[in-house]
Formats: C-alpha cells, structure tokens, sequence
C-alpha cells in the first residue's frame, strides 16, 4: 500500500499524510557549457505508516533501470546511474499496549496522542523487537535550522525526566 497525496487520508494524524521524496543535494559538473562527467544526486524517502521504505526504493531503482537509463544509453552507451543506499531508516509503528508507551506516560503524565513527520531511529529498535516511543527536549521546529536551538525549560524539564526514569528503573 503507498499513500501518496492523490490517496492520503485525510484522517491521517501526520503532516503530510503521505510519503515524500525529494532530491536535497545535487552536485556535478565543472562548467555551464561542459557536459558533466559525473552529477551525484542525494535524494530522501520519507514513508509514513503503514509503508516500508525498501518497497520505495525498489520501485525508484525499478523506475530508473526500465525508464531513465535506456534513454540515457540511446544518448550515450556509457551513460548510467549507480544507486547507493545510505541508510534504511524504517518507520516507527503505533503499538498496541507498548511498555515503552506506558512507561513514557507514567513519567510524564501525558496522555495524548501523538506522531511526528521526522525519522528517528526508533522504527530501527522496533524492528529488533524492542518497544519504543520517541521523547525529549526540544520543538522539532526548531531543530536543523541555522538558529537551532533547545530552550533552557526543555532541557530543564529533559533533566527532570530523566531523574524521574532512574527513580522508577531503581525501584
């Protein structure tokens, strides 16, 4: 199943309720004039529940192999594009009765519900069977911008959660 922006669910709690790709590096060439030899392209997948990133990074591979190569070599025989996985990283998955869950609530006293668009490695644990949730200080609004910043309260209140873990695990 692949959600994109033409089926989204409207239902759905993250923004966007679909999966993105898009290219945030694009490096080649030495001149405005010169054919470029090589052009490195960085490109991101970011898939949402229930996705599985390898299912989009094989149907891209499909997509290059079967359209965009064949029309390369028909200009140039030795024309290719090599595709190198970086890294997978899979989306974390709501669960059922989750004892990380439970123990993030018991610390925190929050009840809601909530998800954000942004890779962790949380979905990575969870594979491995480990329960999980994602926490900590911080605006995720403020993260990765050139004024990047944690707020003297979110760290305070990070500290304060992270003495409440020890007290409770050393129970």
């Amino acid at each position: 199943m692949h959600l994109r922006a033409a089926n989204a669910d409207p239902a759905s709690p993250f923004v966007p309720p679909y999966a993105t790709f898009h290219c945030g590096i694009v490096n080649g060439g030495t001149g405005a004039n010169i054919t470029a030899e090589k052009c490195v392209f960085t490109s991101e997948f970011r898939v949402i529940p229930p996705e599985d990133p390898h299912e989009d990074i094989a149907r891209y591979t499909a997509y290059v192999r079967e359209v965009i190569e064949p029309d390369m070599k028909r200009k140039s025989p030795k024309a290719g594009v090599e595709i190198e996985v970086m890294t997978s990283v899979p989306p974390l998955r709501p669960e059922a009765d989750g004892e990380a869950e439970r123990l993030a609530r018991r610390l925190t006293g929050d009840n809601g519900s909530h998800v954000v668009a942004y890779g962790t490695e949380g979905g990575q644990f969870q594979e491995v069977g480990w329960s999980t949730v994602i926490c900590g200080p911080g605006d995720i609004a403020q993260a990765h911008q050139p004024d990047e910043f944690i707020a003297i309260s979110q760290m305070q209140a990070g500290e304060q959660f992270m003495r409440r873990l020890i007290s409770d695990l050393a129970r």
